[in-house]
């Protein structure tokens, strides 16, 4: 909108509205007239109203200039209501803006004026009448600019006497006729010759003053007054004046009048006489500055008034006062004083110091302090001393290039090695003769830069406490604090003193009195005190440390007076960051500092964190969203892990972080890791620098890494790990990568490290186990490269060593292995088999074999005894790292997800290669399966994972882990035995208990009947004569018992037949299956399909799968060696510790100890041994007596009684039996082969009703050996031939003893001797006794069996596929003791000699024929057996 259009509608209509609205326009642009656009209307408005009240411009006038003034005035009064001051301010700024109006005006007119007397007049007659027009118009103009002129003065005169133009404003800007018409001066034309005088004085008149080389009388006395009148010196305890300052303002008093009449009388150089005092003050600043501040403070140099009479604000700090405010305002808050304005401050003041700097070429400390002092208490402006402080601003840009410079050399230096930079020595005689000296060349002298003093005025400022000028400079050069690491020391010095009254509030904890107090000391005269220490002022900042004579003090103990203090936690954001901005990464030099805040930021994350109620403590679930944890982690980032590579071998601070960095999630810290590793150390100069030194230090220390040097260097490495861990362990893991017999001495090496140090390395680890550029498979695509065998083998090390968390090892497993990378499995075979001992595939012996088919302890003593068991270690007994694992892998719930990733891995390994050989795929399966059994092994240990978290924590149900997860059948079954052991365990003890209850009760009845017999009262006789029948069957059962318990080894199976079916037969209507299986039919028929269902059914499938050679065979004799053994140990520690403990060596009694903790040991696992075989013990006879009951339901849906059925239906039967029991297992381990070999075994000598065993083992040995043995891998072929060892040794037996067959296929049922079913020819049931096979026609069965056998292997070798060649001869390795046997089959032996010289004749595969070789040989060692003679035996007809 147009103004001017606007205020004329106005004026037009000002009797009838206008004036109102001219009003309603003026009153916003009056409130605030400094601002530009409030101006431009104010000056358009009014200048429209001033012309409609002259005559120069308008013919005839619209507005009186009385109704101008009376609007103008009516305006002013209504203006909105507001404080007086800020009115007055509006009212003032307007004068001045009004009175440039009248000045303009005023020109304007006088040029009008001007205009009309230059008409030049005309020739002619044309132009003289043309003369006569503008002469008249001349008059006219002149008459209305004398009109006007009138009007202007008018107005000024009545705005004057209102009180709205200032009479100093209009004679600085008025015309001198204007203010002779308004009355402001008496006579313009003395007025004017005055001024000219005044500046021809002021402008062109030199003083002539008395100078210091020219008469130094005056100078003299000068400084006499002034170092006569210093008053006493400041205390050197504290540094303050000894006397109120009123009354060394009562002092400088006098001193200044004294001064200024030297200065007069002397006529001195009034410069010359200020640089003089200046230099009084900065010798005496220390002691007496309070003197000179009062003195002048009566100068013409003195601070405005505003710093003067100032009430001083309390210093206590109010919660809330900094939030919202820029570090500007809070400086301004904490200064309680207003701020400066651009008019305060001397100028000469300021301008005689800047040629004091001039001068000097380097200035000393006491200046800077001076002019730092004198900016501080406000006697001269920053700004006005800037400019005469070098470098100039052109400069500036060139001291910065010298420091970047600087390092460069300092990296060129850092990275070359002081050994290659040494002179080579000499290898001349050792007398050589002396050779003349070079000549010395002059060193030209080297041109120094100017001295920074921009810089050392910054340093004073600080020091002094001045923080709005020195963070300005600061805001300038941030480069400063890098050049001179000086000023970040004064800047924490201020950090202290903002949060020490908050620390000492928050942070409760007693304080030792430090190292720094004297103490006293033990002299000839007893007990001597330390002298006292001398008190003395210094200008440096910080102070110095004391020494033993001397305490320093700061000489200003008001320079904390302007510090803003924090009064909550929360002004940690808003004063401490802002300020910690100008150092960064600075904050290193002081880590009493940085532990202090470190504390302090910890205390304040909690704050933000929910809190448990019960516990009082704060609960893991936290929101990083929440703006202190943002905070604190852009701390974290920005100031305090760039910090921490600059903090040498200080633990603390690195523990501090932690404690703060330990708050958030493990991504969270692992970006910071990330960050730190990639991008920090390239974020500044001085961390490059660091970056270089670290790298060399680190790589130094490796390259001397040995078993002779941990001891010197674990220190070392340990203050390298506690600043720059990520340099040193991506190092040490490059290393480890390359060179895996580095690895043990590095985990050695990091026994001082922090927590976070080991986090640190945890993420360096998978790190480099994720890096997609590194091939994870050899050149074969199934073989794991050696760079990640080496670093998964570290891995597993250093988490048995050292407690580090290991739930980021175990989720980036689970998750590589979701992904399908199943070369990660390793890293889990290496933790397993590292932290808990469990090794992968062990290559067992037969005695350990034996030894597995017993409880938890006798396996671990028989195959991990010094890993895991009672030899181990007890330096390795505290570490506990199985437990440990176990503990990571349930509380994080990662057990399950492992479990099936493992499995499924196993499944599908062979799957995701690409046209690998067989061989190689095999090699993959085994390495899965290992892992799968390996892991099994470690969550079904009780001291690893207890047996009721296996069972609840980790096994989903049965028919979820086939039917969810696509795990097979015998590996579920496989997963959930360990619990259904324990709870038959469970079951066993407690009917054994029962049973011992029931006998105690029986045999207490017998007791009392027979005292009744005795007695003649026959009353109790008939009473308790019914017992005695009861007892008589119970107490048969309890002699059938030690028969079992005594013979737990034999097979006495008759017995246990007898009682069981005597009990089966006085309880018909009871379920034959136990509770706890019973429990799992629902889920074997999910996991099962249908047909395998309904043949075998769910009670002999749980059954089969649930037992173990636990329950058919407890190893007795091994348990017997092993407690000897124990016991053996257990005397010769106890001889090993008797003589240590009196020993007279301090060495050798420290050991007993150690002895005793072994002996304990020992004792423990004696104990152990002899409960768990008790347990089994009671396990096996429960198992036994379980079988007898069960078996006559397990076929009993196949072959009902009194009927004959066809052979097919029973071959059916078996090949389901093959298919998914036996052949399955027989294959998982060398324990599982035996208990097939074994189970088999047991269901025939036991007469289960439907097992036909003649055609069970006819299948197991006939045309299906080529096939399996074509399928397996190395480690399945193993323990095939083991299954086959196991089966072929009962055969081979039965067929030399014929009365050992006759006794295992017989059995005694209800007194009654019993053949058993399973070796007839054609299946019947029942079975007739003619049906029976008799035992030389066994013998012809079981010499067809070896010849198929033979013919089976023969054919594989002769194949030539790798495959059936390998696992043909792994599989007659493990059957050489059973076959060939000449007694069995004379021709089989021949066969299988001539086609293996054969194979190893043409066999050109290395590894094949090496294998070949080594079966040859062993077969020709027992030829004695295949190659003999055959006796034949009379064959007997039963």
């Amino acid at each position: 909108m147009d103004v001017v259009t606007s205020v004329k509608g106005f004026i037009s209509t000002w009797r009838s509205g206008g004036e109102a609205n001219c009003r309603d326009i003026l009153l916003v642009p009056h409130s605030n007239p400094s601002d530009p656009q409030c101006r431009d209307v104010l000056t358009t408005t009014y200048n429209t109203l001033l012309f409609s009240t002259l005559t120069a411009w308008n013919s005839k006038p619209t507005l009186s200039s009385d109704v101008l003034v009376a609007f103008l005035r009516n305006v002013l009064d209504n203006l909105p209501s507001t404080s007086s001051s800020t009115k007055s301010t509006n009212v003032s700024t307007f004068g001045d803006l009004f009175i440039d109006m009248i000045w303009s005006i005023s020109t304007e007119l006088d040029e009008m004026t001007q205009d009309g007397q230059s008409t030049n007049p005309g020739t002619d007659k044309a132009g003289a009448e043309k003369q006569n027009t503008d002469s008249s118009k001349a008059n006219q103009t002149k008459k209305n600019v004398e009109t006007d002129k009138k009007t202007i003065s008018g107005i000024v005169k009545w705005l004057l006497e209102y009180g709205i133009l200032s009479p100093v404003s209009c004679r600085e800007r008025l015309d001198s006729s204007l203010l002779e018409a308004t009355g402001l001066i008496p006579d313009k034309n003395t007025f004017e010759r005055k001024e000219i005088r005044t500046r021809t004085g002021l402008f062109y008149k030199q003083n002539k003053f008395n100078l210091l080389r020219e008469q130094s009388e005056g100078y003299s006395k000068l400084t006499i007054e002034l170092t006569s009148n210093l008053g006493p010196s400041h205390s050197l305890a504290t540094g303050r004046s000894i006397e109120p300052f009123s009354v060394t303002l009562e002092r400088a008093r006098p001193v200044w009048e004294k001064v200024h009449g030297i200065i007069g009388y002397f006529d001195l150089d009034l410069n010359r006489a200020l640089d003089i005092i200046l230099d009084v003050l900065s010798v005496h600043l220390s002691t007496h500055y309070s003197f000179f501040i009062a003195l002048l403070s009566f100068s013409p140099w003195r601070r405005p008034e505003s710093f003067e009479d100032v009430t001083p604000m309390s210093t206590d700090p109010v919660p809330e006062q900094y939030a919202g405010k820029s570090l500007d305002e809070i400086l301004s808050l904490a200064r309680h004083r207003p701020p400066q304005t651009d008019t305060e401050g001397s100028r000469v003041l300021a301008q005689v110091l800047g040629f004091k700097f001039t001068y000097y070429q380097v200035p000393p400390k006491d200046l800077y302090s001076t002019a730092a002092l004198l900016i501080r208490e406000g006697f001269i402006r920053l700004e006005d001393l800037y400019s005469h402080l070098s470098p100039a601003e052109a400069d500036v840009e060139n001291a910065h290039n010298a420091y970047l410079r600087e390092v460069r050399s300092r990296i060129s230096a850092a990275k070359m090695s002081q050994l290659a930079m040494a002179a080579p020595l000499e290898s001349g005689p050792s007398n050589p003769k002396p050779q003349p000296s070079a000549p010395v060349e002059q060193k030209k002298p080297e041109s120094t830069d100017p001295p920074n003093q921009k810089a050392g005025i910054l340093i004073a400022l600080l020091s002094l406490g001045a923080l709005q000028p020195a963070f300005w400079i600061m805001s300038k050069y941030p480069w400063f604090v890098d050049a001179h690491p000086e000023i970040a020391d004064l800047v924490i010095r201020i950090m202290k003193v903002s949060i020490s009254p908050l620390y000492d509030s928050t942070i409760t904890r007693e304080r030792s009195t430090g190292f720094t107090e004297p103490r006293s000391r033990y002299g000839a005269t007893g007990l001597v005190k330390p002298p006292p220490r001398k008190a003395c002022l210094t200008l440096w900042a910080p102070t110095p440390p004391s020494t033993s004579a001397t305490d320093f003090v700061f000489f200003f103990p008001d320079w904390s007076d302007q510090i803003p203090v924090c009064g909550s936690l929360d002004d940690l954001m808003h004063v401490i960051e802002p300020i910690m901005k100008f150092i960064g990464l600075h904050v290193s030099r002081d880590p009493s500092f940085l532990s202090k805040f470190l504390r302090l930021g910890r205390t304040h994350i909690l704050s933000a964190s929910p809190v448990d109620p019960i516990t009082k403590k704060p609960s893991e679930e936290s929101n990083d969203e929440h703006p202190i944890r943002q905070f604190w982690y852009k701390v974290l980032r920005l100031y305090l892990l760039p910090a921490l590579p600059l903090i040498r071998g200080n633990a603390v601070c690195t523990v501090d972080i932690w404690n703060m960095i330990k708050l958030y999630e493990t991504t969270a810290r692992w970006r910071l890791y990330g960050e730190w590793k990639s991008a920090i150390y390239k974020s500044h100069p001085e961390l490059r620098i660091r970056e270089v030194q670290a790298d060399r230090e680190s790589k130094g220390f490796l390259r001397r890494l040995s078993h002779n040097t941990i001891d010197s260097l674990s220190g070392p490495v340990a203050k390298l790990a506690h600043s720059n861990p990520c340099i040193f362990f991506s190092n040490a893991v490059n290393q480890i990568m390359a060179y895996d017999n580095l690895a043990n001495v590095v985990i050695q090496a990091l026994r001082h490290v922090t927590i976070m140090g080991f986090d640190v390395l945890v993420y360096i680890i998978l790190d480099a186990l994720s890096n997609p550029n590194k091939e994870r498979v050899k050149d074969d695509g199934v073989n794991t490269s050696d760079w990640l065998q080496s670093l998964a083998s570290f891995t597993g090390m250093l988490f048995r060593r050292y407690s580090s968390d290991l739930t980021p090892v175990l989720k980036y497993i689970v998750h590589q292995l979701y992904a399908g990378q199943t070369t990660e499995i390793i890293v889990l075979r290496e933790l397993i088999w590292k932290m808990a001992g469990i090794e992968p595939l062990p290559s067992l012996s037969d005695s350990q074999i034996i030894s597995m088919a017993g409880g938890p302890a006798l396996r671990i003593e028989a195959i991990a005894s010094t890993t895991r068991g009672a030899r181990l270690d007890p330096s390795d007994v505290s570490l506990r790292g199985p437990s440990r694992l176990g503990k990571a892998l349930v509380d994080n719930s990662l057990a399950l997800p492992l479990l099936i990733q493992v499995a499924q891995q196993r499944q599908s390994s062979i799957f995701r290669t690409n046209e690998a050989p067989l061989k190689s795929l095999a090699s993959l399966f085994d390495s899965t399966h290992g892992v799968l059994l390996q892991y099994l092994e470690l969550l079904t240990t009780p001291s690893v994972v207890p047996p009721e978290d296996y069972a609840t924590k980790v096994l989903p149900p049965l028919g979820e882990l086939g039917a969810t997860y696509g795990i097979c059948a015998p590996v579920c079954m496989q997963i959930i035995r360990p619990v259904l052991q324990q709870k038959l365990l469970a079951a066993a003890l407690e009917s054994q208990e029962k049973e011992r209850l029931a006998s105690e009760e029986t045999e207490k009845r017998l007791k009392a009947a027979l005292a009744a017999k005795r007695e003649p009262s026959a009353s109790q006789s008939r009473v308790a004569s019914p017992a005695i029948g009861s007892s008589g069957n119970t107490d048969t059962t309890a002699e059938a018992k030690p028969s079992v318990a005594d013979n737990a080894t034999a097979t006495t199976e008759d017995i246990v037949m007898e009682a069981a079916d005597s009990v089966a037969v006085a309880t018909p209507t009871e379920s034959p299956w136990l509770p706890e299986l019973s429990a799992l039919f629902d889920e074997v028929k999910k996991l099962l399909p249908q047909h395998v269902y309904d043949s075998l059914g769910p009670g002999f499938y749980t059954t089969f799968w649930q037992l173990s050679t636990y329950d058919l065979s407890p190893p007795g004799s091994k348990y017997d060696d092993e407690v000897a053994a124990l016991k053996q140990l257990l005397r010769q520690e106890e001889a090993k510790c008797s003589i240590a403990e009196k020993s007279t060596d301090r060495a050798k009694r420290s050991t007993a100890q150690s002895h005793r903790i072994r002996r304990e040991r020992y004792s423990s696992y004696v104990q152990t041994l002899t409960q768990e075989y008790k347990e089994q013990t009671a396990s096996r006879q429960f198992t036994l007596k379980r079988l007898a009951r069960e078996k006559q339901h397990w076929f009993s849906h196949w072959y009902p009684k009194g009927t004959v059925y066809p052979t097919k239906r029973s071959s059916a039967l078996l090949d389901v039996f093959l298919e998914h029991c036996i052949t399955p297992r027989c294959l998982l381990s060398p324990m599982d082969a035996d208990f097939c070999a074994q189970f088999i075994k047991v269901m025939h000598t036991q007469g289960t009703p439907g097992f036909h065993t003649l055609s069970c083992y006819d299948k197991i040995l006939g045309d299906q050996l080529k096939v399996i043995l074509f399928s397996c891998s190395e480690y399945e072929a193993r323990n095939y031939g083991r299954f086959l060892s196991g089966v072929l040794t009962d055969l081979y037996k039965w067929h030399q003893d014929e009365p050992m067959y006759i006794q295992d296929n017989r059995s005694k049922v209800g007194g009654k001797s019993m053949q058993h079913t399973g070796f007839q020819p054609r299946y019947l049931w029942p079975m007739p006794p003619e049906a029976f096979l008799k035992w030389p026609l066994y013998q012809k069965v079981v010499r067809k069996w070896y010849k198929k056998i033979a013919n089976a292997f023969t054919e594989c070798v002769q194949t030539g596929e790798f495959m059936h060649v390998y696992n043909a001869i792994i599989v007659l390795k493990e059957i050489l003791p059973v076959f060939p046997m000449a007694s069995v089959s004379p021709e089989s032996g021949p066969q299988l000699d001539k086609a293996m010289d054969q194979f190893i004749e043409k066999e050109e595969r290395g590894d094949l024929k090496i294998l070949g070789k080594a079966y040859s040989a062993a077969l020709k060692r027992r030829e004695s057996f295949w190659a003999s003679p055959v006796t034949k035996v009379p064959t007997k007809v039963l």
